[in-house]
């Protein structure tokens, strides 16, 4: 019976094993699906925003294909709300 036990060990410690990489590939697959949902919602939004002109739009956008991950976490918590104050003529001359 000990060498039946002793035999089963390794399996037992592969299995395992497989199980880990399992788990962690589900995991890693799971984050790079919500990363990607992420950016695309940034995407979109900055393009659908009514605050910025085309320019700045592009900029956002720029910025979010630099930046995967931060870019579209910086434009829902600050560009999002933000608004571009319009320069005005200087009329004092």
């Amino acid at each position: 019976m000990t060498t039946i036990a002793l035999a089963s060990a390794p399996a037992l410690a592969s299995a395992a094993e497989t199980a880990g990489s399992i788990a962690l590939g589900v995991f890693a697959v799971a984050v790079a699906i919500g990363a990607l949902v992420l950016f695309i919602a940034g995407v979109v939004s900055a393009l659908r925003s009514s605050n910025y002109e085309a320019a700045g739009k592009a900029i956002w956008v720029l910025l979010m294909l630099a930046f995967p991950f931060l870019g579209p976490v910086v434009w829902f918590i600050w560009g999002r709300n933000s608004t571009i104050q319009p320069m005005r003529p200087n009329t004092a001359l």
